[in-house]
């Protein structure tokens, strides 16, 4: 224990001394970087990041899943599937025009991208599920679609909600900052 009292001595005289770190620490501290970079790209299966979602209806819960923060690729490719594109007026040859985002597909197109692996098994690519649903005269293609089928309305726009919060968007930090900056 003393000599590793001595080493922190010496090594904080030294910073003393000249202001900067040691070597040691500025290694220690790049390892920490690391460690910590690489633990920030675990997102999408680190159990703490995800978010429990119950579906509730009269007071019964009918099922519930977990879902996990989607990163900016993920996002923009989900966004991209949703829009709706038309043929272009001044010719075949030319690219297609993109019109609006198809809010229904894209926030059911989240929920399933975002939905933990092991539910998305029992849920969304269940082929019971799907069986039943298509028995139901619901019209089931991709899986995705069976978000559709289940879900209301506002039940996604909560869902998507929750997942915009753990995928870091709606920062409330953020908002109380904005508030302080206008007031100044």
């Amino acid at each position: 224990m003393a000599a590793k009292n001595d080493v922190l001595e010496n090594e904080k005289t030294e910073m003393e001394l000249t202001g900067l770190p040691s070597e040691e620490q500025v290694l220690m501290s790049q390892e920490d970087l690391i460690a910590g970079l690489l633990k920030a790209a675990e997102y999408e299966t680190d159990e703490k990041m995800m978010q429990p979602v119950q579906i509730k209806r009269n007071g019964v819960l009918l099922f519930e899943f977990k879902v996990h923060p989607l990163g900016e690729k993920e996002m923009q490719k989900i966004r991209k599937q949703s829009i709706k594109t038309y043929k272009n007026p001044a010719g075949r040859h030319l690219p297609q025009i993109e019109g609006d985002v198809e809010l229904d597909k894209f926030r059911s197109r989240k929920i399933y991208a975002a939905t933990a692996d092991s539910d998305k098994a029992k849920l969304w690519d269940n082929p019971k599920v799907k069986a039943g649903l298509t028995a139901k005269g619901k019209d089931i293609i991709e899986n995705w679609e069976i978000i559709d089928a289940v879900l209301m309305a506002g039940e996604k726009v909560k869902i998507s909600e929750v997942i915009d919060n753990i995928s870091g968007y709606n920062d409330d930090d953020e908002e109380l900052d904005l508030v302080e900056y206008a007031k100044n």
